[in-house]
């Protein structure tokens, strides 16, 4: 490309682990033109974020660039000196990390950390920087940027600190912005504004971007070119269109089957076998163990990057597009399976409910209105699920639900017993008969505990014997896919979509009649989100239970509930059967939440 910002030449990084050096990214070699956004997918571990840190050569002392080179603008950041990298950094590239609230400096104002970059880069004396902190505020779209300007990282919400911290990665005026999984903890409104913030800045000031997610609808929206990343080797790369719609590569066609869509659902299916890497894939394709059409080629081989139509793809038969039909995207499902068979008796019944927060403010105490008068029935075998933006009551509701907060109206009724009502022995059985699965599983899940003593904890508070819950974990753990091998293992040894099966375990474990599902994919790549949908659905069947799912993903919910209620600053809009409310939606909330979100 004869107008490349970045250029990236053989890239090869490992790391050092006990005593030997893991393979993570394999000659890699892509280059970003100016004013272009190229997105790179790939599954948890496939090297997305390594690149990233590569490029700003932020790697950690275990790691080892082999060879390769990265130029930006002509220079070799893996050859620049400190002092030149520190110019560099904030000025020509900026990174906006995945989490805010961990990036931003906890200590210091959000106006002062973007005049920082203003004075440190461009010697503004701070007057100045602190009227451009505020312009840049309101550019990336902040209401109220005065007070958001003297507030701490902590007082702002997702949506917020993720704005204040591309507000700062531009407060450089940079040329190339590195973007890591910038919307994978947003809801679908402040996803679709902060997509059209990166297309309006890119026109504006021709940034180029690196847009790193494993949520691929999200890089289709953003994205001019697309690289698909696998066990540390470029899959794919291409336009967009041509990467997402007429794949030449049975790893992209993989994570395109995973995906659930908001128009219908369909029988989604997980690429089999685990995202490892193989370190001995020197001379064979990486991805020959979970691909359905490899062959004894492919196992003897390195398939090299070959022009295919228009792209780029390491397949030994990316021109033989035939080959690959059997890839393509799942067939429409046309019913939910347990529509039939569901329960009539409510197993849940929530009458009028509404819950109030107290806020205090320096010369009163002010109210605000959590959950106001909400009522719905949910029955054994079904899903209902409840979406609606951050702020608009989802949590506080399952929170009440659970009751670890307190009401101050309507009722709760659960298997025939008002919840608020429960004796201290009767809510420890209740708390046994409702479950939840949390959004994080790496947070929810104890580091120090091993995945049998995690899964068995339970129901040794209920007061089963030891020897019984181990027997009754180790059963619970192999019904979600988690075999003998892993029992002792601890949580850090695990992958994302091993975490969240132990945590469904722990939940099941105790045979609920309720789990509370709070965004269990979210934070899970195409694949393993499949994988753990219909793992969700298996169980729902065989033991009889019913799901409230709690998510932003309008896709999820069309893919696995069976009912929606759409909530909105703590009321509801709108509710009713799945088809119906996403089919013809009638209340303009709700049109709103539906087109904002991003479909392939």
């Amino acid at each position: 490309m004869s107008d490349s910002l970045l250029s990236i030449e053989g890239l090869v990084v490992s790391y050092k682990t006990e005593g030997l050096r893991r393979p993570v990214l394999r000659d890699i070699s892509l280059e970003i033109e100016r004013g272009e956004v190229l997105g790179i997918v790939g599954e948890s571990g496939s090297g997305k974020s390594t690149l990233l840190f590569a490029i700003m050569r932020y790697l950690t002392s275990n790691a080892v660039i082999e060879s390769g080179a990265i130029r930006l603008e002509g220079l070799d950041l893996l050859r620049a000196s400190r002092e030149a990298l520190g110019r560099l950094h904030g000025r020509r590239i900026a990174m906006v990390y995945q989490d805010p609230a961990q990036a931003l400096n906890p200590a210091m104002r959000i106006g002062a950390q973007i005049a920082e970059v203003r004075r440190y880069h461009f010697g503004e004396p701070e007057v100045v920087a602190g009227r451009r902190a505020l312009a840049l505020l309101t550019d990336v779209g902040i209401e109220a940027p005065d007070r958001i300007a003297t507030s701490y990282p902590h007082q702002l919400s997702g949506g917020q600190q993720q704005r204040a911290m591309i507000a700062m990665a531009l407060a450089g005026e940079p040329a190339l912005l590195l973007m890591d999984e910038p919307t994978t903890a947003l809801d679908v409104v402040v996803q679709a504004r902060l997509l059209e913030l990166i297309r309006e800045l890119k026109r504006r000031t021709g940034v180029s971007v690196l847009f790193v997610s494993h949520d691929i609808n999200v890089v289709d929206a953003i994205a001019d070119r697309i690289g698909v990343l696998y066990a540390g080797d470029l899959m794919e790369l291409g336009p967009a269109k041509a990467v997402l719609r007429r794949s030449r590569n049975p790893y992209t066609l993989g994570l395109l089957a995973g995906i659930p869509r908001i128009d219908q659902r369909v029988r989604l299916r997980a690429i089999p076998g685990s995202p490892g890497a193989r370190h001995d894939a020197d001379d064979t394709c990486v991805f020959a163990d979970r691909c359905a059409v490899a062959e004894p080629l492919c196992r003897a081989t390195r398939p090299p990057l070959v022009e295919a139509a228009g792209r780029l793809s390491r397949c030994h038969f990316a021109n033989d597009p035939a080959r690959f039909a059997m890839l393509s995207r799942s067939e429409p499902l046309a019913v939910n399976p347990s529509s039939s068979t569901a329960s009539p008796t409510s197993l849940l019944l929530v009458s009028g409910l509404s819950v109030d927060y107290g806020r205090r403010g320096l010369f009163r105490r002010d109210v605000v209105h959590a959950v106001r008068d909400v009522s719905f029935a949910l029955r054994r075998e079904r899903v209902l699920a409840i979406v609606g933006e951050s702020g608009s009551g989802k949590s506080t509701l399952a929170r009440t639900l659970l009751r670890l907060q307190r009401k101050v109206a309507g009722a709760i009724t659960f298997e025939g017993q008002d919840v608020f009502s429960l004796t201290a022995d009767a809510l420890r059985r209740f708390r046994q008969r409702v479950q939840i699965v949390f959004q994080n599983p790496a947070s929810s899940l104890n580091p120090r505990k091993t995945v049998g003593e995690l899964v068995a904890r339970p129901l040794l508070l209920a007061g089963v014997p030891a020897e019984r819950a181990r027997e009754r974990a180790a059963t619970m753990l192999a019904a979600v896919g988690i075999d003998q091998g892993m029992v002792a293992r601890r949580p850090r040894e695990l992958s994302g979509g091993e975490k969240q099966r132990v945590a469904i375990a722990r939940a099941f474990v105790t045979e609920p009649a309720l789990v509370i599902l709070d965004e269990p994919t979210s934070s899970l790549d195409a694949s393993v989100q499949a994988s753990i949908l219909e793992l969700l659905d298996r169980l729902k069947i065989e033991r009889r239970c019913a799901y409230l799912l709690i998510t932003h993903d309008l896709a999820v919910v069309r893919q696995a509930a069976d009912e929606v209620i759409v909530m909105q600053a703590g009321e509801v809009r709108e509710s009713g059967p799945v088809e119906a409310v996403f089919s013809e939606p009638r209340h303009s909330y709700t049109r709103s939440l539906m087109s904002s979100v991003q479909k392939l």
